[in-house]
């Protein structure tokens, strides 16, 4: 059972790839012809179609790259709509006067954006998986008396409820750690550490200072 389960991506990903190089060859053809009526440079015409559908693929890996960071992938979406619009556009400028025609010149750069998407699917799946695993590593920050404090991994109530509290104590053992740090050590999103150290900067719980985050005592101040 278990073998079958590897195999299934295995061969999906094989499949996908042969309608992506099949997509992208038959749009690349339309946007060749494209070009030429348009009368660029015979010599650069190539370049037309690979202007437009590799910034199609390129948007698609915005988007897998930003989601593993649980940063916004809104621009990528927007690089990878436009960019699919225009060379379906382009791509139907150049059928015969039918419907038939216009729908199957309209065919491959939509199959070229799917595939794409379901092969960064994959990728995105067994990244995420692997991911899982625990990783004890140091955090490269910025030098304080030429010393790099290494970051703590927090196991411990790590996950959705996680506390203020707890992301409080974490700056505590490590001044210098940035959000996505706290982010992967917690196991929580990026956006979530940035709303608990709002709340601490505004209860007066935290304070910050150039890249370094202070907690505030009694006694005055000093470094978590």
């Amino acid at each position: 059972m278990k073998q079958i389960e590897r195999w299934i991506p295995n061969f999906t990903g094989v499949l996908t790839i042969v309608v992506l190089l099949c997509s992208f060859i038959l749009s690349f053809s339309n946007l060749w012809y494209a070009a030429e009526l348009s009368r660029i440079d015979p010599v650069l015409t190539w370049a037309w179609p690979v202007c437009i559908d590799s910034l199609l693929v390129s948007g698609s890996l915005l988007i897998l790259r930003n989601s593993l960071r649980q940063e916004s992938t809104r621009f990528g979406w927007i690089v990878l709509s436009v960019f699919t619009l225009v060379s379906i556009l382009f791509n139907v400028a150049v059928s015969p006067n039918n419907l038939l025609s216009q729908a199957s010149h309209a065919i491959p750069p939509i199959t070229l954006m799917v595939s794409v998407e379901i092969l960064l699917s994959i990728v995105r799946s067994d990244l995420l998986s692997k991911g899982n695993t625990p990783v004890t590593c140091k955090d490269v920050t910025p030098e304080r008396g030429n010393v790099a404090p290494p970051v703590t991994v927090v196991h411990q109530g790590a996950g959705k409820g996680v506390t203020a509290d707890q992301v409080l104590q974490f700056f505590r053992e490590n001044p210098s750690a940035s959000y996505v740090t706290a982010a992967a050590n917690l196991n929580i999103a990026r956006q979530t550490v940035s709303r608990h150290v709002a709340r601490l900067l505004e209860d007066g719980r935290l304070e910050k200072e150039g890249d370094l985050f202070i907690i505030p005592d009694r006694d005055g101040r000093e470094y978590a």
